[in-house]
């Protein structure tokens, strides 16, 4: 075989190899599949475990890019709680981008959904724990706020005791404005004489 074959067989290999590589690099995430609730949930079930509470599809990372969240409840003795999982679209499949540390809640009974703020590009997670940990001498109230584009949670603890003190702890995180004063809005319709409260939670 001449010098010259030799080599245009190598071009040939390397330009097959170059666009199969490409191809497999910028294959489009299935748009249908995030409109169809039960193959969100499947989705998710294969990636993080069969055991999920939440599922929603959305522009979590992107205004132009459609991901998954998946929400999950753990208990097991002292570690409980409920962590976020993003799933994401790389290189043709679903893949666990990120997961949130251990938060405090519980899915039994609350609010979960996506959320939007005007100034924030993507959407968000909102988990409030609502009544499940409140009785009639006082309780807690859980709720957070996630942003899969920073990659950070951000929470807020309504503490309710017997004497009708009422507090608000805010995580120290909070860099925008808006996300604080939803906190404090919506426990402030209740508990109007709340006491305020940031510090690292």
């Amino acid at each position: 075989m001449s010098l010259n074959k030799i080599l245009f067989l190598i071009i040939g290999i390397l330009v097959v190899i170059y666009f199969t590589s490409c191809n497999k690099s910028f294959e489009p995430p299935p748009h249908q599949l995030f409109e169809n609730p039960q193959l969100v949930l499947k989705t998710a079930k294969d990636i993080v475990g069969e055991n999920i509470s939440f599922t929603s599809a959305g522009h979590f990372e992107s205004d132009s890019i459609k991901s998954i969240i998946a929400g999950v409840e753990i208990n097991e003795g002292n570690n409980w709680g409920i962590k976020f999982h993003l799933i994401g679209w790389d290189d043709g499949e679903f893949k666990l981008r990120y997961s949130t540390n251990l938060l405090e809640g519980s899915f039994i009974q609350c609010l979960v959904d996506k959320i939007k703020f005007s100034d924030i590009e993507t959407e968000l997670i909102y988990y409030n724990s609502k009544n499940y940990f409140l009785g009639n001498a006082g309780g807690e109230i859980y709720s957070h706020i996630i942003d899969f584009k920073k990659l950070k949670a951000y929470s807020a603890h309504l503490s309710v005791v017997s004497s009708g003190r009422v507090s608000l702890d805010l995580s120290e995180n909070i860099d925008n404005p808006m996300i604080k004063n939803f906190f404090v809005g919506y426990f402030k319709k209740d508990y109007p004489n709340l006491r305020l409260i940031e510090r690292a939670i």
